[in-house]
């Protein structure tokens, strides 16, 4: 039955009601007892009342039993939670939220559910996918005294979880770039088009392209030299990173051994997933070339000397890091001169900077085309939100297979401010 038969049904019995009370009360107004006929007419509205009464409450049992059935049969939906804000790792918020707490209370069993999206914070997720938030930042980390702290130093003091694996963590892709907050999906940024150093006579409308110029020499009362620096509007958009893996509804059941999944599997396919996305939006940005006969050199180490030059030359900017693929640093690790090994050698490990540059080894890069910046000067990393993590039953045939998705996921974007900063490098040997 719809809601429209439902309706007509109770004005039905609303009409027959008010014929009754009309008949009774104007027996009672004439001071007399209700006529045979009257009689008759007001059983009859009682009957049709309790007709209809009885069907609207048969309707109702219906609409009770069919949202039973759908609710067994769908997803049991569950809000989004936050996860503490001291959480060690995003294993220890997911399994610490509100969202899997009632879950594991509800229970596993009866149909699909979902633990619904739990928001974990920056500080979390950092130390789990390895990010090295900057102090002064946001989000930041801060570094207190002892005696700020509120205390004094102990003979024995107790080693607390989760900072000491953040200062030992590789650097990622992502650490080398300054970081922002986003509140909106798409980010509107001025980007420095080309940079050519020195004083400019010329306004920055010129068809050259974009130029800068720096403050010179000048004598008192004479006319100062303006320098130009051309912008080209640009948008990124905030993209969404995500994730998931097959768990059993055992190891869900499992606090530690959840936690300890999600830190240790599911944060590194978001971590290459983030590597590569960063890279890519980085590569399309239109950054610069170069390569060891740019400088008369022969191997690899020279020719990140040529990019370094190049970021110091075209971008102006001091360059801070190398990318680079397993392959490129292995051969760059084994290389040897008439003296032997540049760096290192079989029973000594490499030097993990080139020139003084923090190398990124990841396979995100391809093997010939590394990659030289200044990271932190020339690019930025923005996040909307923290680490999202949401498990549910409700994929494929999990449910009859007693398993459960967990997922991941973040959302990112990458602003390149000035795309000559950075050097994508080209290696023959």
């Amino acid at each position: 039955m719809t809601q429209s038969v439902k309706d007509y049904f109770e004005s039905e019995v609303q009409r027959f009601v008010e014929e009754a009370r009309s008949i009774t009360r104007k027996a009672e107004g004439e001071n007399r007892a209700l006529s045979a006929e009257e009689r008759a007419r007001v059983e009859q509205c009682i009957t049709e009342t309790n007709g209809l009464k009885s069907r609207i409450a048969e309707m109702d049992d219906n609409e009770r039993l069919l949202a039973a059935v759908e609710k067994a049969s769908g997803v049991a939906e569950a809000e989004k939670t936050q996860a503490p804000e001291d959480a060690l790792s995003v294993g220890d918020a997911f399994v610490r939220s509100e969202g899997y707490k009632a879950l594991i209370a509800r229970g596993l069993s009866g149909g699909a559910w979902t633990s619904g999206p739990v928001e974990i914070n920056m500080k979390a997720a950092a130390r789990t996918l390895g990010l090295k938030l900057d102090d002064g930042g946001s989000p930041a980390l801060t570094v207190e005294s002892i005696t700020g702290a509120g205390g004094t130093l102990p003979l024995q003091p107790q080693i607390a979880r989760g900072i000491m694996p953040l200062v030992e963590q590789k650097v990622t892709i992502a650490d080398l770039f300054a970081q922002g907050v986003a509140t909106a999906n798409s980010l509107v940024f001025l980007e420095e088009t080309n940079v050519v150093p020195g004083a400019l006579t010329t306004p920055y409308t010129v068809s050259s392209g974009a130029r800068t110029g720096v403050a010179v020499l000048t004598s008192e009362g004479t006319a100062k030299p303006a320098a130009y620096i051309d912008f080209t509007k640009r948008s990124a958009n905030v993209e969404k990173l995500a994730a998931f893996l097959p768990i059993s509804e055992e190891m869900l059941e499992d606090e530690p051994q959840i936690a300890s999944y999600i830190n240790g599997r599911l944060s590194v396919f978001i971590r290459e997933a983030e590597e590569r996305r960063l890279l890519t939006k980085l590569l399309a940005a239109g950054i610069g070339t170069a390569g060891f006969t740019e400088i008369g050199g022969a191997n690899v180490f020279d020719s990140v000397m040529a990019g370094i030059t190049a970021v110091r030359v075209e971008g102006g900017m001091e360059p801070d890091a190398v990318l680079m693929s397993p392959l490129d640093f292995a051969k760059m690790s084994v290389k040897q001169n008439s003296y032997g090994y540049y760096s290192g050698g079989p029973y000594a490990g490499p030097a993990n900077n080139p020139w003084g540059l923090t190398t990124v080894i990841t396979a995100a890069v391809a093997d010939g085309s590394p990659v030289v910046g200044a990271f932190r000067e020339g690019a930025q990393v923005w996040r909307k939100g923290g680490l999202s993590v949401e498990s549910s039953n409700s994929h494929a045939d999990y449910f009859r297979k007693d398993l459960v998705a967990i997922r991941a996921e973040e959302r990112i974007a990458l602003t390149v401010y000035r795309p000559a900063a950075f050097q994508s490098l080209f290696l023959t040997s």
